[in-house]
């Protein structure tokens, strides 16, 4: 149909394919700015933020994700609305961390990292098990000499479920202006 446009169909294509590749790499930054660092997702160590990118798969194909085969495969779920069931693959139970021992990021703080000479093998072998009234398991330590000052440093699970954050879709359609802005940038400048 492009070809029955002749110089002038090839060059309208041209550009719809260039503010294409533009209008995918903005989504993607979109994406990194404002659900990977923003409340969808907090940022540990950035490997899923650099991971996160715009490209071409054809001339009116573009994408927005994370390529196959890259260092975060085992993570890109969290940009998507999928659930996954993570298990333990050596132990019995996995050991979350409570809220209170996380940081915004989700890294260990305080008391409950290992830090001023202490290892986390140290945190853990002066601490016990405690079941709660409901059947729940924790590993606790006491912080102090009274029983208030007990804390549960983790919760113990055969299995949780992680839903991702929908940051991809909710990204490139909060782009779809942009997109099309280019899009209509690169015809009229070319065209």
């Amino acid at each position: 149909m492009i070809s029955e446009g002749g110089s002038m169909g090839n060059a309208i294509a041209n550009a719809v394919s260039q503010g294409l590749a533009v209008g995918s790499k903005l989504a993607a930054g979109n994406v990194i700015k404002n659900h990977l660092l923003g409340q969808d997702l907090k940022k540990r160590s950035g490997d899923l933020a650099r991971a996160v990118d715009g490209w071409k798969e054809s001339a009116f194909d573009a994408v927005v994700g994370v390529r196959e085969n890259s260092a975060v495969d085992r993570y890109k779920y969290l940009l998507g609305d999928e659930k996954v069931t993570i298990t333990p693959k050596r132990a019995k139970f996995l050991a979350i961390p409570m809220p209170d021992a996380l940081t915004e990021a989700g890294v260990l703080q305080g008391d409950y990292r290992a830090g001023s000479g202490q290892s986390l093998k140290d945190i853990i072998e002066n601490s016990f098990l405690m079941k709660s009234k409901s059947g729940g398991l924790f590993i606790a330590k006491k912080f102090g000499k009274t029983d208030r000052s007990i804390k549960p440093l983790f919760i113990l699970k055969k299995s949780v479920v992680v839903m991702g954050t929908g940051a991809l879709a909710a990204g490139v359609l909060e782009s779809a202006d942009d997109i099309t802005n280019e899009i209509a940038n690169k015809i009229e400048k070319n065209v």
